[in-house]
């Protein structure tokens, strides 16, 4: 009798292992599922549409395809159209009638709404005053990543971009604290020198709408250029010195500007190596420029390097060098350039 109730039991265990794996493979009721690719398309984007099944070989099977209710395509296996995504606010429905080789008749239906994100990007790295361009992204640096969703409803009015839903991924992963409703900025911080994948996807609140976008972001070095510094006129911003330089008069100043360090942190003082000669000047590691003065009537040339690190931010470093002629008549030399 232990022996039979036990039999019993093991096929009652077997049978509701079987139930339960068997619960877990969400499959439609006819065995045939239509997708799409991408799943949020952005305007006038190509979008792939295409049907599957593991249960019948679609390949034998006669299929018509509708796009907003036109015949775009008919045959044995044909399998995929591609059409384009609509306008934001508008809609596209696309449905696939198949009469299986088993003589059944199934239809798929699937809607295609589009929504564009734009996605820009700010480095908060240093620029001297009156710069024009953009900070670059450097190692270490904090970037804001801020996204202008453009989603419509049927009635083709934008949503209100702070009444949306934000999930924002970097590297693959959600980034919990900085995603969620209204949450339109990413602000991020890699310690790690490697590219960085941003992803973000749009949504209302019933998620009918929906928009997605993704960028790269790769870090590089910082950089230093140097100007002269004028003490009547203040720093010439408007030209970088070049490698070599010409110097006519008893003294030449020279400021470094170090470009895209974060030296807006308060902790994370850049300490300055100069070097003239091959000559380090320990006096000076503190100072962001160097004067150079020579006897009138003297010719020659020195060799005046710079090396900036951030004491705090480990991977953020530049070297800069250039050289000096003092002369105070025309030089003839056609490899030196000014």
């Amino acid at each position: 009798m232990k022996s039979v109730l036990k039999t019993i039991f093991l096929l009652s265990l077997i049978c509701f292992f079987a139930i339960s794996v068997n619960a877990q493979i969400p499959t439609s009721i006819d065995g045939i599922e239509i997708s799409i690719d991408p799943i949020n398309p952005s305007t006038g984007q190509s979008v792939d549409v295409s049907i599957e099944s593991y249960i019948t070989s679609l390949n034998a099977a006669s299929i018509v395809w509708l796009v907003n209710g036109k015949n775009v395509a008919q045959g044995t296996g044909i399998t995929s159209i591609k059409i384009t995504s609509p306008d934001i606010g508008k809609s596209t429905s696309v449905t696939a009638i198949i009469m299986t080789a088993e003589g059944k008749e199934v239809r798929k239906n699937v809607t295609i709404k589009s929504g564009d994100v734009d996605l820009i990007w700010e480095s908060l790295g240093y620029t001297p005053p009156l710069f024009k361009g953009k900070s670059l992204f450097s190692y270490q640096n904090t970037v804001k990543i801020t996204a202008l969703p453009h989603l419509a409803g049927s009635s083709g009015k934008e949503l209100d971009p702070k009444t949306l839903i934000y999930k924002w991924e970097k590297n693959d992963k959600v980034v919990q604290n900085q995603s969620g409703y209204g949450k339109q900025t990413l602000t991020i911080n890699e310690e790690i020198p490697r590219p960085i994948s941003i992803e973000v996807t749009v949504s209302n609140k019933d998620g009918s709408e929906q928009g997605t976008s993704f960028m790269t972001l790769e870090p590089g070095n910082p950089t230093i250029l140097f100007y002269e510094e004028d003490p009547l006129y203040g720093v010439f911003y408007n030209k970088s010195l070049e490698e070599k330089i010409r110097v006519t008069k008893e003294e030449i100043s020279i400021l470094a500007v170090p470009y895209f360090f974060s030296t807006y942190a308060k902790n994370s003082p850049l300490r300055y190596s100069w070097s003239i000669n091959n000559l380090e000047q320990p006096d000076l590691s503190a100072n962001q420029s160097v004067t150079l003065r020579t006897k009138e009537g003297t010719e020659g040339s020195s060799d005046l390097s710079l090396e900036v690190r951030n004491t705090d931010q480990i991977l953020q470093g530049a070297k800069k060098a250039v050289t000096l002629f003092f002369n105070s008549k025309p030089v003839m030399e056609e490899n030196i350039t000014f």
